[in-house]
C-alpha cells in the first residue's frame, strides 16, 4: 500500500493557533450566506492545508487544492446542487391490485369537482380561518384570568433562610426597578435565589400596596417548573395550585386564584398564541435562564418585544447566571441590568499546560518531538548569536567582499554544519538549504538569484522554511537589505507571517537590523492583503501570559495529539494523580457523549488494581438515556474509604446538583447538533464548549465547598472560545417558528421579516428554506397564508409533519399505531445505552431485529417496543421488560403522556369524537393494516424519501447522491458490517422514507428508516396540488421521439409526483395512480376544508 494511503487517516500535525484561526474562517465561512467558496491564500503549507482538508470533509464542505510550488491554493466549497438520477423509477402493479382499483373507480369515478381541488390556486383568497389565533383550540395553555391582590403568606418559618439568600440585599432595587422599567435584566449566579424569590418580592410589594398582579414565570424545563412552584408554595406556607401554581405540557396545578403561575417556555409560547386578550390579563412576565438559548425562549422574546409597544402596563423580567447582559438590553432598548453574586465557593482552575506539569505526561511521540526541539534551541542560540553579532556590526559588514566578516564567517559555517548532520530524501530541499545559507552569509545578487530560480523554476515552495533554522527566503532577503528580491518573493506570495527559529518574522528581521525601506514595505503589504484572509495563524493575546517552558510543553502536545478528540490516556493520568495523592472527595468528568464515557471507564478499570491499592473507587455513568434508577446513583454519598468517578455528559452542568463533588475535570467538549436547511442534513459532532458551559462546569465543583477543576484545554483555547454557547434558533429546523409567526406575527409582514428581528436572526436563506418545505407539505400556500391543513398543525403539539402523519392518520382510519409513533419520534431513543461498549452495537442490533420481525421498518421497531412494553406494565412487569429488552422505561411512560395529550388535542380540535359512535375505534378500523400506516408516514415524512439506485449498489436522496444506512436501523440487519452494496440489494423495493438524515464527515446516513412501495409514493407523497404535466404518454404521442432505450415496451407513461419522484411505467397503471391521487388528496381537501374529518 502506497505511503500516501497509509497515513490518509491520519491528523496533520498543526499549532494550536493555526487550528483556531482555521476554525474560526470555516465558521465564519458557513454562517455567511452570501459566501460560496472561499479562497485560503498560498502561504499556507501542506500540512496546514492537509488540516484545511480534514476539517472541511467534517462539516460537508468539498475541498480543493490547485496550482503548484508558489501557486498553490486551496478552495473550500458549500455542497449545492441536486442528486436526480436520469433514470425514471419504474412502478408496477399486480394484477390483483389493477382489478382491485379498477373496480373502486368504477364505482366511484373521479369527478370534475374533484379534479378541480388538486389543481394549483391561481390566485390568493382569504379562508375561513381569518382569526385563528383568537379561534385557536390549542391545548397546553395557561387559562384565562384576571389580576388580584395577593394573599399573604401563611407562613414564615423559612424568612430567616430567605433573608440569608444573596438577593435578599437587593429586593428593594429589584421591584422599584420593575415597577419603573417596563423591562428589567438580572443577572444572578448560581445560588443567589432569583428563581424563587423575585416573583416572591412582586408578589409582597402587591399585597403590601393594594395592587392586583398575575405573574408568568418560564423555565426551560418541566421539572424546573415543578419543582420551584413546590418549593415557592413550601416558603410561603401553602399548597401547589393556591396562589402559587405551575403548568407544563402534561399537567398543571393552577386555579382562578393562583396569582403566580410556574410553567416551560413551551406552554407560555402556546398562551401568547391564544391572543392578545390574555396579554392584557397578565401584569409580570419572567423568562428565567434565558442564557440556555433555546429556540422557543428566543422566538418568545420577539414576541413579547413586539407586545410591549401594545401593552404599556406589561413588566418583562430576564433573569440568567451566565448571561450576556449588555446584548439583551441593547435588544430591549438599553433597559437596566441588576447583577447579583452567586453563593459560590472558592474554585482552583488549572489548564492543559499546567495538568502536563503536575502529572509528568509524556508520551513516546512528545519525547521524540522533545529531542528535536532541543536542536531548534541550540539553533536558535546560534541566531541569536548572529543577531547579536550583526547587531554591533556597521552595514560596511554587508557589502559584498571577497573577505568574510565574523557573523558571515559565523553563520555561514553554522548552516554547512547543519546541513552536513542531515541526511536528506529529497535533493531539491537539500539544494534550497545550501541556496538560503549562501544567501544568509553572502548577501549577494548571484546567490539571491539562486534562490529564486529554485522557487520558480524547481517547485520548491516560497515559503519553505530552511530544515533546521526555520529561515524563509523572505527573511533572509529582508536581513540582508535586498529590497528588489523582498517584492519579487512578495509577489510570489510569500508569507509575513512565517516564523524563524527564534520566533522572528521577515518583518521582525527587517526592524532589527534598520532596513526602513523594507519594513514599510512588508507592513504595507501586510495591511493590503495579509489582513484580508482570516485563515493566516492567529497570534492570541493570552498566548503572551505563557511562560517559554509552557509554551514549549503545549507545543510538544498539540503536535503530537489531535485536540478535536479527548485525550482518555491524559484524563486517566490526571485521575491516577488526584486519586493516588489527594483526599477522598469525588471527581465529576464531563465528557462529549456517551462513547467517550465507555472508552474512558474502560481504561480505568484496565488499571483499577493499581488504583485501588489504598482508596477504592466507585466508577459511576451519568447520560440522558441512562434508566433513571440507575441515573440517582451518583446521588449516593460514597462509603469511607472510598471514592466516587462520576463520567457524565453536558446533563451534569445545569439539571442538577452533586454535593459531594470536589474536583471537576472539564475535557472541553460536548456533543452538539447541527442542521443544514439547504441540504436537510443534520450533523452530531464533538465541539469545543462556550466559555459560559466552561464556567457552569467549573461552578459544579464550588457548590458546597471549596474545588479544584482541571480544564483540559489550554488557556489559550480558554480565550479563543465563544462567549455564549450557539442559540438553538440557529441551528435547528424552523419549520414549527415559521407557522407560530403566521400566529404571532404582526399583520403584512412575512414569516422571514419576523424572525430577523430575534436577538440572534437565523440567516434569511435557513427562514427561507423552511417556509418553502411548509410549502411543499401544504402548511403554507403559494402567498405565504396558513392553509386549512396549516391552521390544524399550528394547534398540535408535535412538529408539522408528525402532525399532518397524525390527520393522515384519522382520514385513513389507522391512529392508534400512527399516534404510538409520531411520540417515539417526537421524544428521545427509546432504547437504553448498555453497561459495555463490547456488547452495544450487538445487543441493540438483535433487539431491534426481534422488533422489527422483518419488516424492514424502523417505525415497526418503534410500535412494537411500546405495544410491548404496555402488555408487560399491565402485568406489573415493566421493569423486566425494560431490562430484558435495553428499553428506556423513562422515556415510554413519557410517550405515554405524551401520547394522552395529543390525543386531547385531537379531541378539542374535533379529529375525535368524545364520546358515543364516533369515537377513538371509528378511527382505528384499518390499523392492523401495516401498508396503511406507512402510507400516513410517508405523508409526513416526505420529502425525506430516499430511492435505490440499483445500477450503482447506492441509496440516493433529493440533495445527496449517496447516503447510507445508519447502523443502527433494522434495515442495518449486521450492525453496520454487511457490504453497502448488498444492504441496498435486500432491499425488497426501490424508496425508503426516513426520520433524518445526520452527516458524519463526508458520509450521509439516514435513520429511523421504511421501505415502501412505489404505488404508496406515488399516491400519498408530495403536495396535494397535482400539476397539468402529472401523467404523460408517449404511446398517446404519434410523433413522440423518445430517447429512452432501456425502458419496456409497455412502459410508455410517465407519472410525476415531483421532479424527483417520477415513475415510468405502463398507460393503464399510470392513470390507476394518477387517479387514486386525486380522490385521496380531494377527499383530505374536503375534510379539512368543512373541518369534519370523520363524517
Amino acid at each position: 500500500m502506497p505511503p500516501r494511503n497509509k497515513n490518509k487517516n491520519k491528523t496533520p500535525k498543526v499549532g494550536e493557533a493555526v487550528r483556531i484561526a482555521i476554525e474560526v474562517t470555516i465558521k465564519k465561512f458557513l454562517t455567511n450566506e452570501d459566501l460560496k467558496e472561499w479562497e485560503y491564500p498560498s502561504s499556507l503549507t501542506a500540512v496546514e492545508r492537509a488540516y484545511v482538508h480534514m476539517e472541511a470533509r467534517k462539516y460537508g464542505l468539498k475541498s480543493k487544492s490547485r496550482g503548484k510550488g508558489s501557486s498553490r491554493y486551496l478552495t473550500i466549497y458549500k455542497r449545492e446542487g441536486s442528486a436526480i438520477m436520469q433514470k425514471d423509477a419504474t412502478m408496477n402493479l399486480t394484477s390483483t391490485s389493477r382489478t382491485l382499483l379498477l373496480s373502486l373507480l368504477s364505482k366511484h369515478p373521479v369527478t370534475t369537482r374533484e379534479r378541480q381541488d388538486c389543481l394549483p390556486p391561481v390566485e390568493r383568497c382569504k379562508d375561513v380561518y381569518q382569526d385563528g389565533k383568537e379561534n385557536s383550540r390549542a391545548l397546553g395553555r395557561l387559562c384565562s384570568g384576571s389580576p388580584q391582590v395577593p394573599p399573604p403568606a401563611s407562613s414564615k418559618a423559612l424568612a430567616q433562610f430567605r433573608a440569608s439568600l444573596p438577593i435578599y440585599a437587593f429586593s428593594e432595587n429589584i421591584v422599584q426597578t420593575v415597577n419603573e422599567s417596563q423591562v428589567t435584566i438580572i443577572s444572578g449566579l448560581t445560588g443567589c435565589g432569583k428563581t424563587t424569590q423575585v416573583p416572591q418580592y412582586i408578589m409582597e410589594w402587591h399585597e403590601r400596596s393594594g395592587r392586583p398582579c398575575r405573574i408568568i414565570c418560564s423555565q426551560p424545563r418541566r421539572i424546573s417548573a415543578v419543582s420551584v412552584s413546590e418549593r415557592v408554595a413550601i416558603e410561603r406556607g401553602e399548597k401547589v395550585g393556591q396562589s402559587v401554581g405551575y403548568q407544563i405540557r402534561l399537567e398543571g396545578k393552577v386555579t382562578p386564584y393562583t396569582v403566580l403561575m410556574y410553567c416551560t417556555s413551551g406552554v407560555l409560547l402556546r398562551t401568547l398564541m391564544s391572543g392578545e386578550s390574555m396579554l392584557a390579563s397578565v401584569t409580570h412576565i419572567i423568562v428565567d435562564e434565558v442564557h440556555e438559548r433555546d429556540r422557543l425562549t428566543d422566538f418568545t422574546l420577539i414576541v413579547l418585544r413586539e407586545a410591549l409597544t401594545k401593552f404599556r402596563s406589561l413588566r418583562l423580567v430576564l433573569m440568567s447566571a451566565t448571561l450576556d447582559a449588555s446584548h439583551y438590553s441593547a435588544y430591549f432598548n438599553n433597559c437596566p441590568i441588576i447583577t447579583v453574586p452567586g453563593k459560590q465557593y472558592e474554585v482552583t482552575e488549572y489548564y492543559l499546560e499546567d495538568i502536563l506539569k503536575q502529572t509528568g505526561y509524556m508520551s513516546s511521540e512528545m519525547e521524540k518531538l522533545r529531542k528535536q526541539l532541543d536542536i531548534r534551541k541550540e539553533q536558535a542560540a546560534a541566531l541569536d548569536r548572529w543577531t547579536h553579532a550583526v547587531t554591533k556590526g556597521s552595514d560596511a559588514e554587508f557589502t559584498v567582499t571577497s573577505t568574510k566578516t565574523t557573523a558571515q564567517v559565523l553563520i555561514y559555517n553554522f548552516c554547512r554544519k547543519l546541513i552536513l548532520i542531515k541526511t536528506f530524501n529529497n535533493a531539491g530541499h537539500k539544494e534550497m538549504d545550501v541556496a538560503l545559507s549562501d544567501a544568509w552569509a553572502y548577501g549577494t545578487e548571484n546567490h539571491f538569484f539562486q534562490v529564486l530560480y529554485l522557487i520558480q523554476s524547481e517547485n520548491v515552495p516560497v515559503d519553505y522554511q530552511h530544515s533546521e533554522t526555520g529561515v524563509t527566503a523572505l527573511m533572509v532577503a529582508a536581513a540582508r537589505g535586498t529590497l528588489e528580491v523582498v517584492e519579487r518573493l512578495l509577489s510570489l506570495g510569500a508569507s509575513v507571517t512565517a516564523r524563524a527559529s527564534n520566533n522572528y518574522t521577515a518583518l521582525d528581521w527587517a526592524k532589527l537590523l534598520n532596513r526602513q525601506e523594507i519594513s514599510d514595505t512588508i507592513e504595507a503589504y501586510t495591511l493590503t492583503f495579509e489582513l484580508n484572509t482570516t485563515c493566516t495563524p492567529m497570534e492570541l493575546a493570552s498566548d503572551k501570559r505563557l511562560s517559554e517552558s509552557d509554551k514549549e510543553l503545549l507545543e510538544l502536545y498539540h503536535s503530537t495529539v489531535n485536540d478535536n478528540r479527548v485525550d482518555y490516556k491524559l484524563i486517566v493520568a490526571l485521575i491516577s494523580s488526584i486519586h493516588l495523592e489527594s483526599n477522598n472527595r469525588a471527581i465529576l468528568v464531563f465528557l462529549p457523549g456517551y462513547e467517550d464515557i465507555i472508552k474512558l471507564k474502560e481504561l480505568i478499570l484496565n488499571d483499577v488494581s493499581r488504583l485501588s491499592h489504598k482508596t477504592k473507587m466507585i466508577l459511576l455513568m451519568l447520560h440522558s438515556n441512562m434508566q433513571t434508577s440507575d441515573q440517582r446513583l451518583v446521588f449516593k454519598p460514597a462509603p469511607l474509604n472510598a471514592r466516587k468517578i462520576i463520567l457524565s455528559t453536558n446533563i451534569a452542568e445545569t439539571s442538577l446538583t452533586l454535593d459531594d463533588v470536589h474536583y471537576v475535570i472539564d475535557s472541553g467538549k460536548v456533543k452538539e447538533k447541527s442542521y443544514n436547511a439547504l441540504t436537510g442534513v443534520s450533523q452530531l459532532s464533538t465541539v469545543w464548549i462556550s466559555k459560559s458551559c466552561a464556567i457552569q462546569r467549573k461552578g459544579r465543583a464550588g457548590r458546597t465547598q471549596s474545588g479544584v477543576c482541571y480544564r483540559m484545554y489550554s488557556s489559550v483555547r480558554f480565550d479563543a472560545m465563544a462567549a455564549s454557547p450557539v442559540p438553538e434558533i440557529l441551528c435547528t429546523p424552523l419549520q414549527e417558528l415559521c407557522l407560530f409567526s403566521k400566529q404571532l406575527a404582526p399583520p403584512n409582514t412575512s414569516i422571514v421579516d419576523f424572525l430577523s428581528r430575534a436577538i440572534d436572526p437565523p440567516s434569511s436563506i435557513v427562514s427561507r428554506s423552511a417556509v418553502s418545505l411548509l410549502k411543499t407539505i401544504d402548511a403554507l400556500d403559494t402567498w405565504e397564508d396558513l392553509t386549512d391543513l396549516g391552521h390544524h398543525l399550528v394547534d398540535f403539539p408535535v412538529e408539522p409533519r408528525y402532525g399532518k402523519m397524525l390527520i393522515y392518520a384519522v382520514v385513513l382510519k389507522c391512529l392508534d399505531p400512527v399516534l404510538t409513533i409520531v411520540c417515539c419520534l417526537s421524544y428521545r431513543e427509546v432504547f437504553c445505552v448498555p453497561a459495555s461498549a463490547s456488547d452495544r452495537r450487538r445487543s441493540c442490533a438483535l433487539e431491534r431485529a426481534k422488533f422489527a420481525n422483518g419488516s424492514f421498518s424502523d417505525h415497526m421497531v418503534l410500535l412494537r417496543i411500546f405495544q410491548n412494553w404496555q402488555e408487560a406494565r399491565k402485568q406489573g412487569r415493566e421493569r423486566q421488560f425494560c431490562a430484558q429488552n435495553m428499553v428506556n422505561g423513562a422515556a415510554m411512560e413519557m410517550i405515554m403522556g405524551t401520547r394522552a395529550q395529543v390525543l386531547a388535542q385531537l379531541r378539542a380540535s374535533g379529529f375525535i369524537k368524545s364520546k358515543g359512535p364516533l369515537d377513538i375505534k371509528y378511527v382505528n378500523t384499518n390499523s392492523d393494516n401495516w401498508a396503511v400506516v406507512k402510507a400516513a408516514l410517508i405523508g409526513g415524512l416526505y420529502p425525506n424519501i430516499a430511492r435505490v439506485d440499483r445500477e450503482h449498489g447506492v441509496l440516493r436522496t433529493v440533495k445527496e447522491h449517496k447516503v447510507q444506512v445508519h447502523t443502527t436501523s433494522v434495515l442495518n440487519e449486521s450492525g453496520g458490517t454487511l457490504n453497502k452494496q448488498n444492504l441496498v440489494e435486500r432491499l425488497p423495493t426501490d424508496w425508503v422514507m426516513f426520520e433524518e438524515m445526520t452527516r458524519v464527515g463526508r458520509l450521509c446516513h439516514i435513520r429511523t428508516a421504511t421501505v415502501v412501495s412505489p404505488i404508496t409514493v406515488a399516491v400519498f407523497a408530495g403536495p396535494s396540488k397535482i400539476p397539468f404535466d402529472a401523467l404523460s404518454d408517449s404511446h398517446c404521442n404519434a410523433g413522440s421521439d423518445s430517447e429512452e432505450e432501456d425502458v419496456g415496451p409497455d412502459q410508455t407513461a410517465t407519472l410525476k409526483v415531483d421532479d424527483w419522484a417520477t415513475f415510468r411505467t405502463d398507460s393503464e397503471a399510470a392513470q390507476l395512480a394518477l387517479q387514486l391521487r386525486v380522490k385521496w388528496h380531494s377527499l383530505l381537501s374536503k375534510k379539512l376544508r368543512s373541518n369534519k374529518i370523520l363524517t
